[in-house]
């Protein structure tokens, strides 16, 4: 719907007897009901480049998923390695379109040449890695802090000694209560980017965060 230059769309207005409402329905929800029964996020769909779906399973397995290759257009990473449930709780990625590889290619090229691009997209990337929580990203939740701290050590160890990962994969920070930049103490954040795979550009590439949420 359009509206006038200087007006907002009309609608009703939210009341604080609504969202008190809203609280109550969405706090009082039977614990035994599992996500099935109400909406949930069910999966996030990604891109890889040319010749990189296997590296793209790499790394779904290095953030502890469980990739498992059909062969089809799809390659499907479950979140849950015990899982295997196509259609819930997973992870989807493609080769890019050749259209958006033709994107990418091109501001690849302009990102190389330097110039008002180039340095718009450094201060993006310098800020995103600064600051990963104000990046696009999702969240995949580590049920106990050993296999946390073992994803993120092992995360670290790519990053450094993989010949096809080290400059692709990075830990670009860990938040613990009481750190600078911590926003929470009930959780422990680590946010990982990588450039084998995206949501979006590849040349810009992705975050994800892995969390452990304490008892």
């Amino acid at each position: 719907m359009h509206h006038a230059p200087g007006t907002a769309p009309t609608r009703a207005p939210t009341t604080l007897g609504t969202i008190a409402k809203v609280t109550e329905t969405l706090t009082t929800r039977d614990p035994n009901l599992t996500s099935r029964d109400g909406r949930a996020l069910n999966h996030v769909e990604l891109v890889y480049r040319p010749g990189e779906r296997d590296l793209a399973a790499r790394v779904f397995a290095l953030l502890g998923c469980r990739p498992h290759d059909t062969g089809r257009t799809y390659l499907t990473s479950f979140v849950e390695p015990a899982e295997g449930d196509f259609a819930n709780n997973a992870v989807y990625a493609s080769e890019v379109t050749p259209e958006q590889w033709r994107l990418e290619c091109a501001l690849a090229d302009a990102l190389a040449d330097g110039g008002p691009v180039a340095d718009a997209a450094r201060g993006y990337l310098d800020r995103f890695h600064e600051e990963p929580q104000r990046s696009t990203h999702f969240g995949i939740r580590v049920p106990d802090r050993e296999r946390f701290d073992a994803v993120i050590a092992a995360l670290r160890d790519a990053a450094d000694h993989d010949p096809e990962l080290a400059g692709r994969v990075r830990v670009s920070a860990v938040f613990a209560p009481g750190d600078p930049g911590s926003l929470t103490d009930t959780m422990i954040q680590a946010f990982v980017h990588t450039d084998v795979v995206a949501a979006g550009l590849l040349v810009l590439g992705q975050h994800f965060e892995l969390q452990y949420q304490f008892p």
